[in-house]
Protein backbone atom coordinates (compact mmCIF):
# COMPACT_ATOMS: atom_id res chain seq x y z
CA UNK A 1 0.00 0.00 0.00
CA UNK A 2 1.44 3.41 -0.95
CA UNK A 3 1.58 5.98 1.86
CA UNK A 4 -1.23 8.54 1.76
CA UNK A 5 0.03 12.06 2.29
CA UNK A 6 -2.15 15.04 3.08
CA UNK A 7 -1.11 18.60 3.74
CA UNK A 8 -3.09 21.50 5.14
CA UNK A 9 -2.21 24.86 3.68
CA UNK A 10 -2.59 26.84 6.87
CA UNK A 11 0.67 28.64 7.46
CA UNK A 12 2.09 29.08 10.95
CA UNK A 13 0.66 32.23 12.46
CA UNK A 14 3.71 33.45 14.32
CA UNK A 15 6.91 34.42 12.54
CA UNK A 16 10.10 35.77 14.00
CA UNK A 17 11.35 37.30 10.74
CA UNK A 18 10.37 40.86 9.69
CA UNK A 19 8.72 41.21 6.25
CA UNK A 20 11.12 41.74 3.38
CA UNK A 21 9.63 45.10 2.33
CA UNK A 22 11.15 46.63 5.45
CA UNK A 23 14.71 45.72 4.45
CA UNK A 24 17.10 48.21 2.90
CA UNK A 25 19.32 47.24 -0.03
CA UNK A 26 23.01 47.92 0.49
CA UNK A 27 24.98 49.29 -2.42
CA UNK A 28 28.04 47.14 -1.84
CA UNK A 29 29.00 44.63 0.80
CA UNK A 30 32.27 45.66 2.45
CA UNK A 31 33.42 42.02 2.44
CA UNK A 32 32.72 39.11 0.06
CA UNK A 33 29.54 37.08 0.48
CA UNK A 34 31.59 33.96 1.19
CA UNK A 35 33.21 35.62 4.21
CA UNK A 36 29.90 37.06 5.41
CA UNK A 37 28.45 33.55 5.28
CA UNK A 38 31.32 32.20 7.39
CA UNK A 39 30.72 34.97 9.95
CA UNK A 40 26.98 34.27 10.07
CA UNK A 41 27.58 30.53 10.49
CA UNK A 42 29.44 31.34 13.70
CA UNK A 43 26.62 33.34 15.28
CA UNK A 44 25.77 31.57 18.55
CA UNK A 45 21.96 31.34 18.31
CA UNK A 46 19.24 31.20 15.63
CA UNK A 47 17.80 34.44 17.03
CA UNK A 48 21.10 36.21 16.33
CA UNK A 49 20.98 35.00 12.73
CA UNK A 50 17.40 36.22 12.27
CA UNK A 51 18.37 39.67 13.56
CA UNK A 52 21.42 39.79 11.27
CA UNK A 53 19.34 38.83 8.23
CA UNK A 54 16.97 41.72 8.94
CA UNK A 55 19.74 44.31 8.61
CA UNK A 56 19.56 44.54 4.80
CA UNK A 57 18.21 42.76 1.74
CA UNK A 58 21.65 41.44 0.78
CA UNK A 59 22.01 39.73 4.15
CA UNK A 60 18.49 38.35 3.85
CA UNK A 61 19.17 36.80 0.43
CA UNK A 62 22.40 35.25 1.70
CA UNK A 63 20.85 33.77 4.84
CA UNK A 64 17.67 32.60 3.07
CA UNK A 65 19.56 30.54 0.50
CA UNK A 66 19.04 26.80 0.82
CA UNK A 67 22.77 26.10 0.84
CA UNK A 68 23.41 28.44 3.77
CA UNK A 69 20.43 27.20 5.77
CA UNK A 70 21.52 23.57 5.41
CA UNK A 71 25.01 24.48 6.64
CA UNK A 72 23.65 26.48 9.58
CA UNK A 73 21.22 23.76 10.65
CA UNK A 74 24.03 21.20 10.48
CA UNK A 75 26.25 23.28 12.79
CA UNK A 76 23.54 24.44 15.18
CA UNK A 77 21.21 21.96 16.81
CA UNK A 78 17.58 23.12 17.04
CA UNK A 79 16.83 24.45 20.52
CA UNK A 80 14.71 22.70 23.13
CA UNK A 81 11.29 24.37 22.90
CA UNK A 82 9.14 22.38 25.30
CA UNK A 83 7.44 19.10 26.09
CA UNK A 84 4.46 17.36 24.51
CA UNK A 85 2.09 15.68 26.96
CA UNK A 86 -0.66 13.88 25.08
CA UNK A 87 -2.03 16.58 22.79
CA UNK A 88 -0.78 19.56 24.81
CA UNK A 89 2.44 21.50 24.19
CA UNK A 90 4.14 22.98 27.25
CA UNK A 91 6.73 25.58 26.20
CA UNK A 92 9.93 26.08 28.15
CA UNK A 93 9.74 28.94 30.62
CA UNK A 94 11.83 32.12 31.05
CA UNK A 95 14.64 32.76 31.63
CA UNK A 96 15.52 29.71 29.50
CA UNK A 97 17.10 31.15 26.31
CA UNK A 98 14.65 29.53 23.88
CA UNK A 99 11.51 30.65 25.75
CA UNK A 100 10.56 33.36 23.17
CA UNK A 101 10.95 30.86 20.31
CA UNK A 102 8.92 28.30 22.28
CA UNK A 103 6.06 30.77 22.67
CA UNK A 104 6.11 31.41 18.91
CA UNK A 105 5.81 27.67 18.27
CA UNK A 106 2.99 27.38 20.81
CA UNK A 107 1.04 29.93 18.75
CA UNK A 108 1.91 28.55 15.32
CA UNK A 109 1.82 24.75 15.71
CA UNK A 110 -1.12 22.38 16.16
CA UNK A 111 -0.28 19.89 18.91
CA UNK A 112 -3.92 18.85 19.18
CA UNK A 113 -3.25 17.09 15.84
CA UNK A 114 -6.62 18.22 14.49
CA UNK A 115 -5.19 18.04 10.95
CA UNK A 116 -4.81 14.23 11.19
CA UNK A 117 -7.58 11.88 10.03
CA UNK A 118 -10.16 12.13 12.81
CA UNK A 119 -11.02 11.78 15.49
CA UNK A 120 -7.84 13.37 16.86
CA UNK A 121 -8.38 11.85 20.32
CA UNK A 122 -7.66 8.37 18.91
CA UNK A 123 -4.02 9.19 18.15
CA UNK A 124 -1.35 8.37 20.74
CA UNK A 125 2.12 9.94 20.65
CA UNK A 126 4.89 7.31 20.47
CA UNK A 127 8.02 9.36 19.79
CA UNK A 128 9.27 12.82 18.83
CA UNK A 129 12.48 13.56 16.91
CA UNK A 130 13.77 16.41 14.72
CA UNK A 131 10.45 18.28 14.80
CA UNK A 132 8.48 15.17 13.75
CA UNK A 133 5.90 13.34 15.83
CA UNK A 134 5.18 9.60 15.48
CA UNK A 135 1.67 8.55 16.52
CA UNK A 136 -0.50 5.43 16.40
CA UNK A 137 -4.18 4.56 16.73
CA UNK A 138 -6.03 1.24 16.85
CA UNK A 139 -7.21 -0.12 13.51
CA UNK A 140 -9.44 -2.99 12.46
CA UNK A 141 -6.55 -5.27 11.52
CA UNK A 142 -3.43 -3.41 12.68
CA UNK A 143 -2.35 -0.25 14.46
CA UNK A 144 -2.30 2.68 12.06
CA UNK A 145 0.80 4.85 12.34
CA UNK A 146 1.50 8.35 11.13
CA UNK A 147 4.45 10.75 11.15
CA UNK A 148 3.51 14.41 11.20
CA UNK A 149 4.93 17.92 11.41
CA UNK A 150 2.67 19.89 13.80
CA UNK A 151 4.32 23.20 12.86
CA UNK A 152 3.46 22.88 9.15
CA UNK A 153 0.45 20.57 9.61
CA UNK A 154 1.74 17.89 7.25
CA UNK A 155 1.56 14.16 7.77
CA UNK A 156 2.40 10.82 6.22
CA UNK A 157 0.37 7.70 6.95
CA UNK A 158 2.64 4.66 7.16
CA UNK A 159 1.59 1.53 5.28
CA UNK A 160 1.04 -1.77 7.11
CA UNK A 161 3.78 -4.39 7.07
CA UNK A 162 3.75 -6.40 3.82
CA UNK A 163 2.24 -9.86 4.20
CA UNK A 164 5.56 -11.64 3.70
CA UNK A 165 7.18 -9.57 6.46
CA UNK A 166 4.29 -10.08 8.86
CA UNK A 167 4.41 -13.82 8.13
CA UNK A 168 8.10 -13.95 9.08
CA UNK A 169 7.29 -13.10 12.70
CA UNK A 170 7.22 -15.83 15.30
CA UNK A 171 3.98 -16.67 17.04
CA UNK A 172 2.68 -13.24 18.22
CA UNK A 173 1.96 -14.79 21.61
CA UNK A 174 5.74 -15.09 22.15
CA UNK A 175 6.33 -11.34 21.77
CA UNK A 176 7.64 -10.17 25.13
CA UNK A 177 8.22 -6.55 24.21
CA UNK A 178 7.97 -4.24 21.20
CA UNK A 179 8.27 -0.56 20.42
CA UNK A 180 8.20 1.85 17.48
CA UNK A 181 10.42 4.91 17.25
CA UNK A 182 11.90 7.52 14.91
CA UNK A 183 15.51 7.39 13.74
CA UNK A 184 17.41 10.68 14.08
CA UNK A 185 19.26 11.87 11.00
CA UNK A 186 23.01 11.65 11.60
CA UNK A 187 25.38 14.37 10.40
CA UNK A 188 26.53 12.38 7.36
CA UNK A 189 22.98 11.40 6.45
CA UNK A 190 21.66 14.95 6.90
CA UNK A 191 24.15 16.21 4.33
CA UNK A 192 23.05 13.76 1.62
CA UNK A 193 19.29 13.27 1.98
CA UNK A 194 16.30 15.57 1.74
CA UNK A 195 15.35 17.34 4.96
CA UNK A 196 11.89 15.80 4.74
CA UNK A 197 13.26 12.25 4.68
CA UNK A 198 12.99 10.10 7.80
CA UNK A 199 12.99 6.51 9.01
CA UNK A 200 10.86 4.61 11.53
CA UNK A 201 11.91 1.40 13.29
CA UNK A 202 9.58 -1.28 14.70
CA UNK A 203 11.23 -3.85 16.98
CA UNK A 204 9.81 -6.94 18.69
CA UNK A 205 11.52 -9.16 21.25
CA UNK A 206 10.38 -12.72 20.51
CA UNK A 207 11.33 -16.06 22.02
CA UNK A 208 14.23 -16.96 19.74
CA UNK A 209 15.27 -13.72 18.07
CA UNK A 210 14.75 -9.99 17.71
CA UNK A 211 12.57 -8.93 14.76
CA UNK A 212 13.19 -5.48 13.29
CA UNK A 213 11.44 -3.65 10.45
CA UNK A 214 12.45 -0.21 9.17
CA UNK A 215 10.30 2.22 7.18
CA UNK A 216 11.91 4.75 4.83
CA UNK A 217 9.97 7.79 3.65
CA UNK A 218 12.23 7.87 0.58
CA UNK A 219 10.88 4.53 -0.68
CA UNK A 220 7.54 4.50 1.14
CA UNK A 221 8.16 0.88 2.13
CA UNK A 222 9.05 -1.27 5.12
CA UNK A 223 12.26 -3.30 4.97
CA UNK A 224 13.62 -6.10 7.14
CA UNK A 225 16.75 -5.64 9.23
CA UNK A 226 18.74 -8.90 9.57
CA UNK A 227 18.51 -9.84 13.23
CA UNK A 228 20.66 -12.54 14.81
CA UNK A 229 19.18 -15.02 17.24
CA UNK A 230 19.44 -14.43 20.98
CA UNK A 231 21.89 -17.32 21.26
CA UNK A 232 24.18 -15.64 18.70
CA UNK A 233 23.90 -12.19 20.26
CA UNK A 234 24.50 -13.38 23.81
CA UNK A 235 26.88 -16.23 23.00
CA UNK A 236 28.19 -17.74 26.22
CA UNK A 237 25.60 -15.90 28.30
CA UNK A 238 22.53 -18.16 28.18
CA UNK A 239 20.98 -16.54 31.23
CA UNK A 240 20.55 -13.31 29.24
CA UNK A 241 18.49 -14.89 26.48
CA UNK A 242 14.99 -13.49 26.97
CA UNK A 243 15.94 -12.70 30.59
CA UNK A 244 14.04 -9.42 30.74
CA UNK A 245 12.31 -7.13 28.28
CA UNK A 246 14.73 -4.66 26.74
CA UNK A 247 14.43 -1.31 28.44
CA UNK A 248 15.77 2.25 28.82
CA UNK A 249 16.26 2.95 25.10
CA UNK A 250 19.04 5.51 24.66
CA UNK A 251 20.57 7.22 21.62
CA UNK A 252 23.96 8.75 20.81
CA UNK A 253 25.84 9.32 17.55
CA UNK A 254 23.81 7.09 15.25
CA UNK A 255 23.34 4.20 17.69
CA UNK A 256 20.47 3.08 19.90
CA UNK A 257 21.22 1.29 23.17
CA UNK A 258 19.09 -0.96 25.38
CA UNK A 259 19.87 -2.62 28.70
CA UNK A 260 19.36 -6.39 28.88
CA UNK A 261 19.82 -8.80 31.77
CA UNK A 262 20.27 -8.34 35.48
CA UNK A 263 22.85 -6.45 37.51
CA UNK A 264 26.34 -8.01 37.17
CA UNK A 265 25.33 -9.96 34.03
CA UNK A 266 23.72 -6.98 32.31
CA UNK A 267 24.74 -6.09 28.75
CA UNK A 268 23.85 -3.37 26.29
CA UNK A 269 22.19 -4.24 23.00
CA UNK A 270 23.41 -1.78 20.35
CA UNK A 271 21.76 -0.97 17.00
CA UNK A 272 23.97 1.00 14.61
CA UNK A 273 21.44 2.83 12.42
CA UNK A 274 24.08 3.69 9.80
CA UNK A 275 24.79 0.02 9.06
CA UNK A 276 21.58 -1.41 10.55
CA UNK A 277 23.60 -3.95 12.51
CA UNK A 278 23.22 -5.27 16.06
CA UNK A 279 26.03 -5.85 18.55
CA UNK A 280 26.62 -6.21 22.29
CA UNK A 281 28.52 -3.73 24.48
CA UNK A 282 29.44 -3.44 28.14
CA UNK A 283 27.20 -1.10 30.13
CA UNK A 284 28.56 1.46 32.58
CA UNK A 285 28.61 0.31 36.23
CA UNK A 286 25.15 0.57 37.86
CA UNK A 287 23.81 1.51 34.45
CA UNK A 288 20.09 0.87 34.92
CA UNK A 289 19.35 4.37 36.28
CA UNK A 290 21.12 6.16 33.45
CA UNK A 291 20.77 8.51 30.47
CA UNK A 292 23.13 8.80 27.50
CA UNK A 293 24.32 12.03 25.88
CA UNK A 294 26.73 13.06 23.12
CA UNK A 295 30.00 14.05 24.78
CA UNK A 296 31.74 15.40 21.66
CA UNK A 297 34.20 13.95 19.14
CA UNK A 298 31.88 11.00 18.50
CA UNK A 299 32.10 9.72 22.08
CA UNK A 300 28.92 8.62 23.87
CA UNK A 301 28.57 9.91 27.42
CA UNK A 302 26.41 8.59 30.23
CA UNK A 303 25.06 9.92 33.51
CA UNK A 304 24.34 7.34 36.21
CA UNK A 305 22.57 7.87 39.53
CA UNK A 306 23.62 4.59 41.21
CA UNK A 307 21.54 4.56 44.36
CA UNK A 308 19.05 7.35 43.81
CA UNK A 309 21.08 9.70 46.00
CA UNK A 310 22.47 13.17 45.42
CA UNK A 311 25.51 12.14 43.36
CA UNK A 312 25.58 11.55 39.60
CA UNK A 313 28.51 9.87 37.87
CA UNK A 314 29.45 11.04 34.39
CA UNK A 315 31.46 8.70 32.15
CA UNK A 316 32.44 8.62 28.48
CA UNK A 317 33.17 5.70 26.19
CA UNK A 318 36.85 5.67 25.29
CA UNK A 319 38.46 4.88 21.96
CA UNK A 320 40.36 1.59 22.20
CA UNK A 321 42.36 0.93 19.05
CA UNK A 322 39.87 2.64 16.74
CA UNK A 323 36.69 1.35 18.38
CA UNK A 324 34.63 2.60 21.32
CA UNK A 325 34.77 -0.10 23.94
CA UNK A 326 35.45 1.06 27.49
CA UNK A 327 33.69 3.43 29.89
CA UNK A 328 35.89 5.90 31.76
CA UNK A 329 34.53 7.96 34.65
CA UNK A 330 35.06 11.68 34.07
CA UNK A 331 33.58 13.26 37.17
CA UNK A 332 31.01 12.99 39.95
CA UNK A 333 28.43 15.75 40.28
CA UNK A 334 26.57 16.49 43.51
CA UNK A 335 23.20 18.16 42.96
CA UNK A 336 21.54 17.68 46.32
CA UNK A 337 18.68 15.33 47.09
CA UNK A 338 15.49 15.17 45.09
CA UNK A 339 16.86 15.05 41.52
CA UNK A 340 15.89 12.10 39.30
CA UNK A 341 16.98 11.23 35.76
CA UNK A 342 14.00 11.36 33.37
CA UNK A 343 15.74 11.39 29.97
CA UNK A 344 18.25 13.09 27.71
CA UNK A 345 18.72 14.53 24.26
CA UNK A 346 22.08 15.03 22.55
CA UNK A 347 24.04 17.34 24.90
CA UNK A 348 21.40 17.71 27.64
CA UNK A 349 20.45 15.54 30.60
CA UNK A 350 16.86 15.96 31.83
CA UNK A 351 16.32 15.93 35.59
CA UNK A 352 13.12 16.13 37.60
CA UNK A 353 13.37 17.73 41.02
CA UNK A 354 10.77 16.63 43.53
CA UNK A 355 12.20 18.14 46.69
CA UNK A 356 12.91 21.77 46.05
CA UNK A 357 13.26 24.98 48.03
CA UNK A 358 11.07 26.48 45.30
CA UNK A 359 7.25 26.34 45.64
CA UNK A 360 6.83 23.79 42.84
CA UNK A 361 8.85 20.86 41.49
CA UNK A 362 10.29 21.23 38.02
CA UNK A 363 12.32 19.90 35.10
CA UNK A 364 15.95 20.95 34.71
CA UNK A 365 18.55 20.50 31.99
CA UNK A 366 22.21 19.78 32.67
CA UNK A 367 24.48 20.82 29.79
CA UNK A 368 27.15 18.16 29.18
CA UNK A 369 29.57 20.82 27.88
CA UNK A 370 29.22 23.40 30.66
CA UNK A 371 27.56 21.29 33.40
CA UNK A 372 25.24 24.24 33.96
CA UNK A 373 21.87 23.40 35.53
CA UNK A 374 18.85 25.35 34.21
CA UNK A 375 15.15 25.14 34.99
CA UNK A 376 13.05 24.61 31.84
CA UNK A 377 9.56 23.59 32.95
CA UNK A 378 7.40 23.49 36.06
CA UNK A 379 6.51 19.82 35.95
CA UNK A 380 7.46 16.45 34.45
CA UNK A 381 5.87 16.41 31.01
CA UNK A 382 6.05 13.80 28.23
CA UNK A 383 8.29 13.95 25.16
CA UNK A 384 10.88 16.67 24.62
CA UNK A 385 10.30 18.77 21.47
CA UNK A 386 13.22 20.52 19.76
CA UNK A 387 12.91 22.50 16.54
CA UNK A 388 13.69 25.81 14.93
CA UNK A 389 10.89 28.34 15.55
CA UNK A 390 8.75 29.66 12.67
CA UNK A 391 11.22 31.80 10.74
CA UNK A 392 13.49 31.49 7.73
CA UNK A 393 15.39 28.79 9.68
CA UNK A 394 12.42 26.45 9.91
CA UNK A 395 11.27 24.20 7.09
CA UNK A 396 8.79 21.32 6.77
CA UNK A 397 10.09 18.01 8.12
CA UNK A 398 7.53 15.87 6.25
CA UNK A 399 7.21 15.87 2.46
CA UNK A 400 4.18 17.72 1.08
CA UNK A 401 3.09 15.00 -1.37
CA UNK A 402 -0.61 15.23 -2.28
CA UNK A 403 -2.23 18.41 -1.03
CA UNK A 404 -5.72 18.84 0.34
CA UNK A 405 -7.13 22.31 0.60
CA UNK A 406 -8.80 23.68 3.68
CA UNK A 407 -12.32 24.91 3.24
Amino acid sequence: MDPAVLEHRREPRARLLPPRHGLQETATLPIPNELVAEIFLRLPTPADLVRASAACASFYRLVASRTFLRRFRKLHRPPLLGFVDGRIFHPVIPPYPSAPAANAVALAADFSFSFLPGPARDWEVLDIRDGRVLLKRPGRQYHEMVVCDPLYRRYLLLPPFPDEQAASLEDPSTIKWYETFLVPAGDEEAATVEETSFRVIWMAQCKFRLFTFVFSSSTGQWGVVPSPSWSDLFAGLPSLEMATPLNTRQYAYGCFYWMAGYMAEAKMLVLDTRRMEFSIAEPPPDGFAMAMVEAGEGRPGVFVNPHGGSKFRYSTMQNDGGSLSQWQEEKTISLGYGYYIIGSTERYLFLYQLQSPLPNPGVFTLDVQTFQLERVCDQHLGHAYSNFPPSLLSSPTVSSGVEKGVE
